[in-house]
């Protein structure tokens, strides 16, 4: 993404090799493909480890020394003027689109993406686009600009310091090619250890990312003259190059571990075009070196910065789903990148000085923009209301995350039932074994439920007092520090995730992190006469279904835990136990299961685990869990509409919905209607100003709390005698 090597020949098939990756990048950003087009960032820093260095060497070649500080000042030109003037702009914009929560989180990693720190800040925070199913920052992309700005103040120092150990003469290029070749083992050897133990921070380390830019470093040193390729062997190793990049795009997937192996073939054929090109031009590869290839890599940084900011707003601020929002995003990402290259760019790095006039035209051009979009959406609110959205098939907060990162904030476009129908009544299977479905009416508690969310999806501005209040997110969740256990409750503690009356007759809730509201549900229906004990552990699938965990020692603990669990209902024999997790595991399974294949592997899997343990239960009890949709502080937007929070429901989760009906000597409880009408989802309710869900699948805590009447006459309207 930096420009031209000062002091040597500006190859055209570099630039067409930023522009085919920039491509790449902002494709998977948009539609989910190419599959491996997040990996674009891995040819950008190969392709700036060998510019940078190749700077570096020319400079020593020429004058026998390296200027530090004018090295500094030329990336400083180049770099920060576009780089500060994209995170101005979405610190500016994002009260117009988000509640002050995300506003502060923004403006935190803008702070961070400033410093050029923003990799080691979302590792910290484990920041990733899988974690909770929010949308991501749209600062997230900075992370990469992180570990080149890095690179670019650590590596000329090393080089300088290996050049005066070598002494002159031309020993310079090999001590520079041994340093670069050992930082690139090192780093290598740490990117395969990291990528398993720990993949979110091996995807945004600087330390596992160094074998590319070191890759880059080593090839700047091979002399011109060196490379004596005839013309139809350089045309050959470039096309060689560039067909192996593509095919790692198409071919590699996120579930591959980033960085390694995933970016090998990315770098290797990075490198490839990289070599066809020194000492001379590589004729026939056109596809690199034709004028609009040559001009999209010119434009390639701007491109890169402003495309993701808009991927993720564009959702907020767009009425218009699919084609039409994308071609809004690549319109704008193109003009964007466009104006900024000839006014902020461009003149920055060409003049002696930073001409005035230049920076106030940008400056202009920016508080156009603001205020185009920020009247727009005073005037018009409507035009920002969106349309409801349905839950993607992807995997949710409860999973555990794969190797590396999913960089791709536009889910695929998913099966739906948008309509799906909420029937007056809702269906709980007998608690006497081996009895039929038989409908249950809506009690008074559903139906007041269900007044709440029709009210709700008629709407068209927000409750005053939303309960809790935007800027108060953080309560969602049961801030009591006796649920900390609950993450992974230990049964041989008697408190450890235990509520309720201690004294009484044992409830178990059994379940992944959708247990957690379900547990205060559950202590507000029966916590005054019953013990309520969670046995609950995130990011497990809690029915012993055999899924896809990433790693299969990821799984490890969550078998220990059930055995655990298993054990303890065994000794204690519970008058009731609920079991509840997310139905996402559905399509993570690792037998890929699809469609009516995966529902028979769920049922296989519920019914085991029922089977193993109903001979020391009074009931077993399975609750359906919330339904993936969207975070409220991703939809929400203060004057904005409350028809862009509303969700449907997917066709996965209904239909292992009703697989779970099928489950032998159980109860099974649909709890569709505490969420959704007529198959739309809306995320608040009337009736009390709740707003239903802390992020886009988690119950909130004040919600939880009100489903408690309707939880008891649920179970009790289907036999379980409590």
């Amino acid at each position: 993404m930096s420009d031209g090597p000062v002091g040597g020949p500006r190859r055209a098939d570099i630039q067409g090799l930023r522009a085919v990756t920039v491509t790449a990048v902002i494709a998977f950003h948009l539609f989910g493909w190419p599959s491996g087009g997040y990996l674009g960032v891995d040819a950008f820093f190969v392709v700036s480890g060998f510019v940078i260095t190749g700077v570096l060497v020319r400079e020593r070649d020429r004058t026998g020394r390296i200027s530090l500080r004018d090295f500094w000042i030329r990336r400083a030109r180049r770099i920060l003027p576009l780089a500060l003037l994209v995170i101005a702009a979405v610190v500016v914009i994002a009260p117009w689109a988000w509640a002050g929560a995300k506003v502060a989180s923004i403006r935190s990693d803008a702070l961070w993406a400033a410093l050029f720190a923003a990799n080691w800040h979302y590792a910290a925070r484990a920041d990733t686009y899988f974690d909770t199913g929010s949308a991501p920052s749209p600062l997230l992309h900075y992370w990469s600009l992180g570990v080149e700005e890095q690179f670019y103040v650590a590596w000329p120092l090393l080089v300088v310091l290996v050049v005066a150990v070598a002494g002159g003469g031309r020993r310079h290029r090999v001590a520079i090619g041994a340093l670069a070749a050992t930082v690139g083992a090192a780093s290598l050897v740490w990117a395969a250890a990291s990528t398993s133990s720990d993949p979110t921070t091996a995807y945004y380390s600087t330390l596992t990312r160094a074998w590319e830019l070191a890759l880059g470093a080593a090839l700047a040193t091979v002399p011109r003259a060196a490379v004596r390729l005839a013309p139809a062997a350089r045309s050959a190793l470039s096309w060689a190059g560039l067909a192996t990049v593509l095919t790692a795009y198409v071919l590699v997937t996120p579930d591959t571990g980033v960085p390694w192996p995933a970016a090998l073939g990315v770098a290797l054929g990075t490198v490839l075009v990289l070599v066809a090109g020194i000492g001379a031009p590589a004729p026939g590869a056109v596809l690199l070196t034709n004028p609009v290839s040559g001009y999209v890599g010119d434009v390639s940084y701007g491109l890169y910065l402003w495309h993701f900011p808009l991927v993720v707003l564009a959702p907020v601020v767009l009425t218009s789903t699919g084609a039409t929002s994308a071609a809004v995003v690549l319109a704008g990402t193109l003009v964007l990148a466009v104006v900024s290259h000839h006014l902020v760019e461009r003149p920055v790095l060409d003049a002696p000085r930073v001409r005035r006039r230049s920076m106030l035209a940008a400056a202009l051009a920016l508080a156009l923009l603001v205020v185009g979009v920020g009247g727009t959406a005073t005037a018009r609110p409507d035009l920002f209301a969106g349309g409801t959205v349905v839950a993607a098939d992807d995997p949710d907060g409860a999973v555990p995350p794969p190797e590396g990162e999913v960089p791709a904030p536009t889910a695929p476009n998913p099966e739906a039932t948008p309509t799906l129908p909420t029937s007056p009544t809702t269906r709980t299977r007998s608690a006497v074994p081996g009895t039929s479905w038989r409908p249950i009416p809506l009690g008074a508690s559903g139906t007041r439920i269900q007044e709440g969310l029709r009210g709700a999806l008629a709407s068209g501005s927000w409750p005053a007092d939303l309960n809790p209040s935007p800027d108060q997110w953080q309560t969602t969740a049961d801030q009591r520090a006796a649920m900390s256990a609950c993450t992974a409750t230990d049964a041989e503690d008697p408190e450890s995730c235990t509520f309720g009356n201690r004294a009484g007759p044992e409830i178990i809730v059994y379940g992944d992190s959708i247990g957690f509201p379900l547990l205060a549900t559950v202590e507000e229906a029966f916590g005054r006469t019953y013990t309520v004990r969670g046995m609950t552990k995130i990011a497990c699938a809690v029915n012993g279904v055999d899924a896809n965990y990433g790693k299969d020692e990821w799984a490890l603990p969550c078998v220990d835990h059930r055995k655990m669990v298993l054990d303890y209902v065994r000794r204690v024999k519970p008058k009731v136990l609920i079991m509840t997790e997310t139905y996402s595991w559905a399509v993570r399974l690792k037998s890929h299961a699809k469609g009516a294949a995966s529902a028979k592997e769920w049922l296989a899997a519920d019914q085991a685990f029922v089977d193993a343990v109903r001979g020391s239960v009074g009931t077993v009890v399975i609750v359906a869990p919330s339904m993936p949709g969207v975070a409220f502080l991703d939809c929400y937007r203060p004057g904005g509409s409350p028809g862009r929070c509303v969700t449907g429901i997917p066709t996965w989760w209904a239909r292992t919905r009703d697989v779970e009906k099928k489950v032998q000597h159980a109860v099974f409880v649909d709890t569709t209607h505490w969420y959704c009408v007529d198959g739309r989802c809306p995320i608040f309710t009337t009736t009390t100003g709740t707003v239903l869900k802390g992020d886009y699948l988690h119950t909130s805590l004040q919600y939880a709390r009100q489903l408690a009447p309707d939880l008891a006459y649920l179970l009790e309207a289907s036999g379980v005698r409590l």
